[in-house]
């Protein structure tokens, strides 16, 4: 079974958008000289296939799944009967970067620490997708947006090295939420999990690709905020100074890198 829902010139504008949805009770042979037009990920249910993407070849496997990028030569096939795929196809201006984000440089095979969760996501998407819902091309785009969310997060848990660093900065980042109103210092920060200041600056870039007074900063800015909206007559100085700047001045520089605007501009387009 599968769907290839129609895709307006008003759905091609959307960030994300499905072209295709479905499920194969036995995968048969594909080969694709020319590639594909869209990206497309495909889950296998039971047996095992095997994924030939330029000069490599993949043995791909129950609890795995394959992604190819759009235009590049690939051929699938079963190795034992039946292969059973779930498969999905999509596009959209907002992929390159989401995929990047994800981790997902290249055509390949990719453990997931969810599958059951990625293949329910799937046949909703496919049952939308044959629903003939009059906004179908806006509704498909939502789900699989969730679906490629938790895909991003099945690739990452299933890497042990990027769960373990999630895990082990989660005490720093509690830390940081309770006390960023206040001077804090890396060697404090580092303390939290006993490592040294130069340690918690690598897992931060290989974690969240920040270091850690970045963080500390969004933190204090995501404050800054929640302050606007519970204290409004609020002045700005003392906005600052309760979300752990000691400068006005760097409080608005650093409010506007990361927001795109000034805090009276944000004050003001939220009517306060």
């Amino acid at each position: 079974m599968f769907s290839f829902p129609i895709v307006t010139e008003k759905d091609s504008q959307l960030p994300i958008y499905l072209t295709s949805a479905g499920h194969w009770d036995s995968q048969e042979r594909t080969k694709r000289p020319e590639g594909f037009p869209d990206y497309q990920w495909l889950q296998v249910l039971s047996g095992t296939g095997e994924l030939r993407v330029g000069d490599k070849r993949y043995l791909v496997k129950p609890g795995q799944g394959f992604f190819l990028f759009p235009h590049e030569p690939h051929l699938y096939l079963p190795v034992s009967e039946p292969w059973e795929v779930q498969f999905i196809s999509f596009n959209g201006s907002f992929m390159s970067s989401l995929i990047r984000q994800a981790g997902i440089t290249k055509s390949g095979v990719y453990p997931v620490h969810s599958p059951d969760g990625l293949i329910a996501q799937m046949k909703s998407i496919y049952a939308l997708s044959t629903s003939g819902h009059p906004f179908l091309g806006m509704e498909c785009s939502k789900l699989l947006y969730a679906f490629l969310m938790d895909l991003m997060k099945n690739v990452w848990m299933s890497n042990p090295s990027v769960a373990h660093n999630q895990i082990k900065l989660h005490p720093v980042t509690l830390f940081i939420e309770s006390n960023c109103h206040r001077t804090v210092t890396i060697d404090e920060l580092a303390g939290c999990i006993g490592v040294s200041a130069q340690y918690l600056c690598h897992l931060f870039k290989v974690t969240l690709n920040m270091r850690p007074m970045e963080y500390v900063n969004r933190e204090r800015i995501h404050k800054s905020k929640e302050w606007m909206f519970r204290e409004p007559s609020l002045k700005m100085q003392e906005i600052a100074a309760r979300v752990g700047f000691e400068n006005p001045s760097y409080f608005s520089s650093v409010f506007k890198k990361l927001e795109g605007m000034s805090p009276e501009q944000f004050k003001k387009s939220h009517g306060m």
